[in-house]
C-alpha cells in the first residue's frame, strides 16, 4: 500500500467514525462491509463481490473532496459520499436493477437516496431533483417512479428542454459507469458492482445484507434509531422481518424433539445458588444436535434457498447443535452451520432422498437427535430409513405426500 493509499485508507476510516458519532446508523452499516482502496472506481461504489458486500473507494477522488475544519462541516463532503452508498444498501438498489437501462436506473437511484444526504453537503455535480430543472420532479417518490419520469423524458425531449439536453449528456456516455461529465460538472455513482436478483451470489448477499442493516440498527440503539426518517425506519423494518423465519422454531423443536433432548449446566448470574444463596446460580440448558439437510436440486429456486437458510438460521438461535448435508442426487458437502451464510450451495442436479439417510447411517456414531428435510418436495419416496426422528419442511409451492416417509411433514406459509 502506497503513501496515498494509506492516507486515503486513514481518512476513510475517520470519515465513517464522523458518521458513526452524528448518524450511527449508517456508519455502523459500513463496520462489516469488506472496504478495498483503489484506482479501480473512478469514486466509490458499493455492490457485490462474490456473496459479500463491498465497499470501493478511489483514493484520489476521496482526498480531493472538502476537508471544512470545526462545525459539521468537517469532513463534510466525504461523510455525504459515504453515507450515499450506506443508503443504496439500505433501499437495496444494488440488486433491483435487473432489465431496466442500466444508466437511467442508476440514476434514478442516486435520485431517491441524495435526498436523504442531509445534512451533509454533496460534491458539486451531484445528481438530484435540481439537476433536471423544468421536470418538475416530486420528492420522497421511489425508484421507479423516477425512472418512468426519465424515460418519458428521453422519448419527449421537448417536455422538458433544459432536463433533456442535462439526460441527453448523462446518457451518452458510453461506458455506464463513468462517473463524471468534465463539461458539465456533472456526478454520478460507480455502480459496476450491483448484482442481479437471480445470481445465487447475489441471493446470498442480499440476505447479508439485511443481517448488517439489522446489526447496524442494534448498535446504533434508540437514540440512532429516532433520528431516522419514518421511509428508512421502514426499510430497516422491513429488513428485520426478513430475517425472521416463517417457523416457530422454538414450538417446532420442542415438539419434534421432545424425547430425546439433552440437557447441559450452565452458570448464570441472572440466578442465585439454591444451596448457597450466592451469585452465579446455575441453569439447566436443553439442546439438540441435529442434522439440517438442504435439497439443492435444479427444482429448487434461488429465492427457496435464500428461505431455507432463513429457517436453518432460526433453527439455530434456538440453541440446535446443527450440521447441513447439502444434497440433490448425491450427498455434495456437509458442514457445521455456525451463523454464517455459505457463499454458494453444490448440487443442482436432480432430487434423490435416499443420500442424506444413507450418510446418517454411516454416522451413527454422532448420535444425532433428529434430522430436518428442506425441500420442495418433487422425489420419489426414500427407501432407507433415518436412525433418527425425522421432519420434512416443505416449500409453499412444494409436494406434500405420503411419499415423504419415516416423520411427519410442513408445510411452510406463504409471505
Amino acid at each position: 500500500m502506497n503513501a496515498q493509499h494509506r492516507e486515503a485508507w486513514d481518512e476513510l476510516a475517520r470519515s465513517i467514525n464522523q458518521l458513526i458519532l452524528e448518524e450511527p446508523f449508517y456508519g455502523h452499516l459500513f463496520s462489516s462491509v469488506i472496504r478495498d482502496i483503489t484506482p479501480t472506481t473512478p469514486t466509490m461504489a458499493v455492490g457485490v463481490e462474490g456473496a459479500r458486500i463491498a465497499l470501493q473507494v478511489n483514493p484520489e477522488f476521496l482526498l480531493n473532496l472538502t476537508f471544512h475544519r470545526g462545525n459539521k462541516k468537517y469532513r463534510s463532503e466525504r461523510v455525504a459520499v459515504i453515507k450515499h452508498e450506506a443508503l443504496h444498501l439500505v433501499f437495496k438498489h444494488i440488486f433491483r436493477r435487473e432489465n431496466r437501462e442500466p444508466r437511467m436506473y442508476n440514476l434514478a437511484a442516486d435520485i431517491v437516496v441524495n435526498q436523504f444526504v442531509k445534512p451533509w453537503k454533496l460534491p458539486e455535480g451531484g445528481i438530484t431533483l435540481e439537476t433536471f430543472p423544468d421536470l418538475e420532479l416530486e420528492p420522497d417518490q421511489t425508484l421507479d417512479w423516477y425512472y418512468g419520469k426519465l424515460q418519458e423524458l428521453s422519448r419527449k425531449p421537448q417536455s422538458a428542454p433544459q432536463s433533456s439536453e442535462v439526460l441527453g449528456r448523462l446518457l451518452s456516455q458510453e461506458d455506464a459507469t463513468i462517473v463524471g461529465d468534465p463539461a458539465s460538472g456533472l456526478m454520478r455513482g460507480d455502480h459496476r458492482l450491483w448484482g442481479k436478483s437471480h445470481d445465487i451470489d447475489a441471493q446470498v448477499a442480499d440476505s447479508v445484507l439485511d443481517r448488517l442493516i439489522v446489526q447496524a440498527k442494534e448498535r446504533a440503539g434508540q437514540r440512532g434509531w429516532g433520528a431516522l426518517p419514518n421511509q428508512i425506519r421502514e426499510l430497516i423494518s422491513a429488513a428485520i422481518e426478513r430475517r425472521k423465519p416463517k417457523l416457530d422454531w422454538r414450538r417446532v423443536i420442542r415438539i419434534f424433539a421432545a424425547s430425546s433432548r439433552k440437557t447441559r449446566v450452565v452458570n448464570t448470574i441472572r440466578r442465585q445458588s439454591k444451596r448457597y444463596g450466592t451469585y452465579p446460580g446455575i441453569r439447566v440448558s436443553r439442546f439438540q444436535r441435529l442434522v439440517v439437510a438442504v435439497d439443492t436440486s435444479g427444482s429448487v429456486s434461488d429465492s427457496d434457498l435464500s428461505e431455507f437458510f432463513s429457517e436453518i438460521h432460526g433453527i439455530w438461535r434456538q440453541g440446535a447443535e446443527i450440521t447441513v448435508v447439502e444434497c440433490d442426487a448425491a450427498v455434495q458437502r456437509t458442514y457445521p452451520y455456525t451463523g454464517v451464510l455459505p457463499k454458494r450451495v453444490a448440487g443442482r442436479g436432480g432430487t434423490v432422498f435416499d443420500p442424506v439417510f444413507v450418510w446418517l447411517n454411516s454416522n451413527r456414531m454422532v448420535r444425532y437427535d433428529g434430522c430436518i428435510y428442506l425441500t420442495d418436495g418433487y422425489a420419489s419416496a426414500p427407501s432407507i430409513k433415518p436412525p433418527c426422528k425425522m421432519l420434512w419442511v416443505v416449500t409453499s409451492d412444494g409436494q406434500l405426500g405420503e411419499h415423504l416417509k419415516f416423520g411427519r411433514a410442513i408445510q411452510l406459509p406463504t409471505r
